[in-house]
């Protein structure tokens, strides 16, 4: 029977093996984004430290903390709290949402709860209720 472990020496990195060094981008950089894959569901975690969060599966119990941008995607579903700079929903989001920049609701979206946004931007179709209050937290 093989071996099914890998050793990691044997992958090529960068600088090693004759392999270029990534270019590095003059200028800010833009961050990654972290996913959230439609069959996935995640209950009771924190998640922090993140530029771009994308939501299609299942978030249950979930605090986020320091998250540049969440997206939830049409089908995906948010829980919990969550203190994002921008907010971008397509599918549900419930909860304790602190948005200091924008949040925006597209034809799909559902947001449900407690709500602190600096601005808000609802398309047709698309449902915000709850308690809603414009500014920063105190």
């Amino acid at each position: 029977m093989p071996n099914d472990i890998l050793d990691p020496r044997s992958f090529q990195r960068p600088g090693l093996h004759g392999i270029a060094e990534a270019a590095v981008e003059s200028g800010p950089s833009t961050g990654g984004i972290t996913t959230i894959s439609a069959e996935a569901r995640i209950e009771g975690a924190k998640i922090s430290h993140c530029h771009t969060l994308h939501v299609a599966g299942r978030l249950v119990d979930v605090t986020l903390n320091e998250i540049k941008i969440l997206e939830i995607a049409e089908g995906g579903h948010f829980e919990g709290v969550a203190k994002v700079e921008q907010m971008r929903v397509n599918g549900r989001a419930t909860g304790t949402l602190e948005i200091t920049g924008i949040l925006s609701v597209g034809e799909t979206g559902q947001v449900d709860g407690t709500i602190r946004y600096g601005r808000i931007n609802i398309a047709d179709g698309g449902s915000v209720t709850g308690t809603l209050q414009t500014g920063k937290a105190p």
